[in-house]
């Protein structure tokens, strides 16, 4: 009887480990894959920060003068001025262009991708996870099209480089995923309809590359600003709306003084 009480006891026992097993492993599983999410954040944020880097570099061995975007999304492109050319001579090695977090179909095969054309072309394929503001832009700046004197391509042009993007993450599927720059400008266009900032958005950039639903105000990405710093925000922490946001430079000096304000219930038309 003692035998047959201890083995039933010790199958018990086993039972109750088992289970405990099966509650840590349920418990770790997410963790791990929040370490995991974590650390490619990390390193799309050194990326972007190497790529400011090199970029500052390239400024002051051009007088100031930011670089040039020039790789399609659908029309007409330019290699030649296309910064993943023009920055290369700026890095010690093959430039950081490809997120840890880009899950992009657009790769070639031999870059985790599936080797899939970018929409609208028949061999175009991805080639930078990054974009540059195209605010910068000499030749995609709004301000281009009208009066070139206007164009914000120099760094003494800018009034607030802490409050300004340079790069930040492009989509990863549809036709903005083949370019190297977004068109900021079609973001307000529907300014009046709910949520169509984010909506907008989201078709030229990863707006929710770290976190949270696509084409969301709160959907969080990876951003790096003109003096070099680099941070995740939330799609709501970059821009509001064509008077509070910060990719215009005539404008970024008062983002945060303006949603501050905002957030107050204050009248944001004179934030000074």
């Amino acid at each position: 009887m003692r035998s047959r009480r201890a083995r039933a006891f010790t199958l018990l026992e086993m039972l109750v480990v088992l289970v405990l097993i099966a509650i840590i492993v349920a418990l770790a599983v997410p963790a791990l894959k929040s370490a995991h999410r974590r650390m490619k954040t990390a390193g799309c944020l050194s990326n972007l920060r190497q790529l400011q880097l090199a970029h500052a570099s390239y400024a002051v061995d051009h007088d100031g003068y930011f670089i040039d975007v020039g790789l399609s999304h659908g029309g007409i492109g330019n290699e030649d001025i296309a910064w993943i050319n023009t920055l290369q001579d700026y890095y010690d090695h093959e430039l950081a262009v490809q997120s840890p977090l880009d899950r992009s179909p657009h790769w070639p095969n031999d870059r985790g991708g599936r080797g899939i054309p970018v929409p609208g072309t028949a061999d175009t394929l991805r080639r930078t996870s990054y974009g540059f503001n195209n605010f910068l832009s000499r030749s995609y700046s709004p301000a281009a099209a009208f009066d070139a004197s206007l164009v914000t391509d120099r760094l003494g042009k800018v009034t607030d480089h802490a409050s300004t993007v340079s790069f930040l993450v492009m989509a990863f599927e549809g036709d903005f995923a083949g370019s190297d720059h977004p068109h900021v400008e079609s973001w307000w266009v529907g300014d009046s309809q709910p949520n169509y900032p984010p909506r907008a958005a989201a078709e030229h950039l990863q707006i929710n590359a770290v976190h949270g639903k696509p084409a969301t105000w709160t959907a969080k990405s990876n951003f790096a600003f003109l003096d070099g710093h680099v941070e995740t925000l939330e799609f709501a922490r970059v821009f509001h709306n064509h008077e509070t946001n910060r990719f215009d430079p005539a404008v970024s000096n008062h983002f945060l003084i303006r949603m501050a304000l905002a957030e107050a219930g204050a009248d944001v038309e004179n934030p000074e």
